[in-house]
């Protein structure tokens, strides 16, 4: 049986123990025949009530012969929980994966992966079996064939936002690797950098204009970076009599001794295979590497640039500031001329996209925790279904009316899943739309600024589609008269409001934070 997320999987189970439970209450208790004596009195006062007193014994026996079986039926196919859901029989696999998750009580091939595994056991109940009847048995299976059919109908594509959400966050683990890439900024590329300006070098015009913003820089690598060299030792090279950085460090007072490690040029010590980008390239997750290379026009040697240079910027200002670009702590005249202009120029337009990125900034909490929260609320409102179901199907005296709406209402509920795959699907358009639109390759397009309008406004459409479109789907199939299916939204909507609520938390600390 496929379910939509690995929460449900676990979910399912657990919600279908607890109507064994729950009907086995109700079947000890006798209240499950409840139904029998309502229809029983029902068949024989409302015949008495309109006819006389032998054809009312007719119409009764009639009635009472047609209601009990119906009554038997419904119990048999839709009520009584007697087909076994085996541990480890509901499984979920991912979109575009072949990779299929089963619940497992130990993390192992075929299992979930998740700590789900070690929480929701077989024994989770007593080693109760969970169990179902054979109609919603039917109905959810049908329902996860279902979902999977659109699912993999759906063109199988890199997910650009979650891969953006990866790279935004992807930090230099290895506190060796971020201490060189610390010296490699204050020994080579602030004093580039510096010599860039004070020098009113040109840019050629084959170099983008922000080539020069990171370390990296093409335009240091074949200048500037050839020519200095590192100030002090660093690990990694072997000390190098005919480097010429090396020969002013041969010891004079102790004839033959030597520095443990050499001082290579900028451009060795960045380009080297033990150098500074080949440790970042190294640290740089895999998976995500090969996505930013499918996307990329470029060589792989300009996926690996925009992996480092987004990694570099997602350590913050302390990496890069205070760079003197005077050389003597003093900004210079062109400093000042070139910033009074940018102030007059272009302030405004900086005024105007500060307020987009602040919006920005405020919306996409609230989407991710919506888009997170989704299937969680989703697997509540299954597990709940399945649970309260018994008092349901009794209150209802086992109509098919019952069963009908109830049908529907979990078909309604597990076909979210489709209608979230859809969206992702949408999300992902727009969002390559949204990198192209900078002229950017690849996923740095996802980062201009230039792209923060139409950002927040993908956020407000994706936030829309994983919220409302699902009421919106309930209200349709009230259309229909399923009105007790429609019911279900306001329920759901305040388990979502809480995701919202939480988004909207960490929003508030962020305008505070950049109000501060």
């Amino acid at each position: 049986m496929a379910t939509g997320s690995f929460i449900e999987m676990f979910m399912t189970t657990f919600g279908w123990h607890l109507y064994e439970i729950v009907w086995g209450i109700i079947s000890s208790t006798g209240l499950a025949y409840l139904p029998f004596f309502a229809v029983i009195i029902d068949n024989v006062i409302k015949p008495i009530e309109s006819q006389e007193a032998k054809a009312a014994a007719v119409t009764s026996l009639r009635r009472l012969e047609i209601d009990i079986i119906r009554l038997i039926f419904m119990m048999i196919l839709a009520v009584s929980p007697y087909m076994t859901i085996q541990f480890g029989a509901i499984s979920y696999t991912k979109a575009c994966q072949a990779d299929t998750g089963t619940p497992g009580e130990t993390i192992k091939a075929g299992n979930s992966g998740t700590r789900f595994d070690s929480i929701f056991k077989s024994n989770l109940l007593n080693n109760q079996e969970a169990k179902a009847p054979p109609w919603f048995y039917i109905v959810m299976s049908i329902t996860g064939g279902i979902n999977d059919a659109v699912i993999v109908r759906l063109p199988c594509e890199i997910n650009m936002r979650q891969a953006a959400y990866e790279m935004s966050s992807t930090n230099i683990q290895n506190p060796h690797l971020k201490r060189q890439t610390e010296r490699f900024v204050k020994e080579c590329y602030k004093p580039a950098v510096a010599d860039f300006y004070n020098e009113r070098r040109q840019l050629p015009d084959e170099f983008e204009n922000n080539d020069i913003d990171w370390p990296g820089s093409k335009y240091f690598n074949q200048n500037y970076y050839n020519s200095a060299y590192a100030k002090h030792q660093v690990p990694g090279f072997r000390f190098d009599k005919n480097r010429e950085s090396d020969k002013a460090y041969v010891s004079k007072d102790q004839e033959g001794a030597t520095p443990e490690y050499g001082y290579p040029s900028c451009s060795e010590w960045w380009n080297s295979p033990q150098g500074i980008k080949a440790g970042l390239v190294e640290e740089f997750p895999a998976p995500l590497m090969h996505k930013i290379t499918t996307w990329t026009a470029e060589s792989s040697l300009e996926a690996e640039n925009q992996a480092i240079r987004q990694m570099l910027k997602n350590e913050g200002p302390e990496m890069t500031k205070g760079l003197d670009i005077s050389g003597n702590g003093k900004s210079s005249d062109l400093d000042r001329e070139s910033f009074t202009d940018a102030i007059y120029d272009v302030g405004g337009a900086l005024i105007g996209t500060a307020g987009v990125w602040l919006a920005e900034v405020l919306i996409a909490p609230v989407t991710y925790a919506v888009t997170q929260m989704a299937p969680y609320v989703q697997a509540t409102m299954l597990m709940t279904t399945y649970f309260l179901l018994p008092w349901v199907l009794i209150v209802g005296n086992y109509s098919w009316s019952t069963i009908k709406t109830a049908t529907i209402t979990i078909f309604a509920v597990k076909f979210w899943t489709s209608i979230w795959a859809v969206a992702d699907f949408l999300d992902n358009k727009l969002a390559q739309v949204l990198s192209e639109a900078s002229g950017n390759s690849g996923i740095m397009g996802f980062f201009d600024h230039q792209n923060q309008l139409m950002s927040s406004m993908i956020d407000i459409i994706m936030l829309g589609i994983y919220t409302a479109v699902p009421y919106y789907f309930l209200q349709m199939l009230g259309w229909a008269g399923e009105h007790g299916a429609s019911a279900a939204t306001s329920t759901t909507s305040a388990m979502t409001n809480e995701g919202r609520a939480a988004g909207q938390k960490g929003a508030s600390l962020a305008e505070g934070a950049i109000t501060k």
